[in-house]
């Protein structure tokens, strides 16, 4: 999640005011969670901006609620990934998504209007958060943008119209 705390009009984020933050789950009894954890706080380190980036292995439902409504978007970062419902909660909560342009993301997020799908590179993704953090108002857009493409595709209730169509049609014998 990308953390703007200061917004300066028409100017963009003053850069000094910008962190990351990496939130997910975390299993300390994997050995690969622990030394991914630790390779990422090494380069954080020899990048420098250690001081910019926040680690927060796990967190309550309550504690992602807070940093959802902090940040001006949400990177979610596998290549190739399923569905993935990571992007999904983002755009519920008003927030734009910058993704890799492959697996669930292409399905869910819509380039240019609700985040970004960007080549798994960290030039692209870096050129996708310069556009919120130079233009938060761009953020705020795609946010509104996505929680309705949200609410529009992936509710409940356009959930149950889907598989009720579906389910009539094996019913009826039609072949997709």
């Amino acid at each position: 999640m990308v953390h703007a705390h200061e917004v300066h009009d028409h100017q963009g984020v003053n850069m000094n005011d910008v962190s990351l933050t990496v939130a997910g789950g975390f299993d300390n009894r994997l050995r690969e969670n622990v030394e991914y954890l630790e390779e990422l706080k090494k380069l954080a380190e020899r990048e420098g901006v250690s001081q910019r980036v926040r680690f927060i292995t796990s967190c309550s439902t309550a504690e992602r609620n807070a940093l959802l409504g902090q940040c001006l978007c949400v990177l979610y970062t596998p290549k190739d990934e399923h569905f993935g419902i990571v992007p999904l909660e983002a755009m519920a909560a008003y927030k734009p998504v910058i993704a890799c342009n492959s697996g669930g993301p292409v399905e869910t997020v819509k380039h240019g209007v609700t985040g970004f799908l960007c080549d798994p590179s960290p030039r692209e993704f870096a050129s996708a958060m310069s556009n919120f953090i130079q233009d938060p108002h761009m953020s705020e857009k795609m946010g509104q943008d996505a929680r309705q493409h949200v609410a529009e595709s992936f509710s409940t209730k356009i959930f149950g119209q889907h598989l009720n169509r579906y389910l009539v049609d094996i019913a009826r014998g039609k072949k997709e």
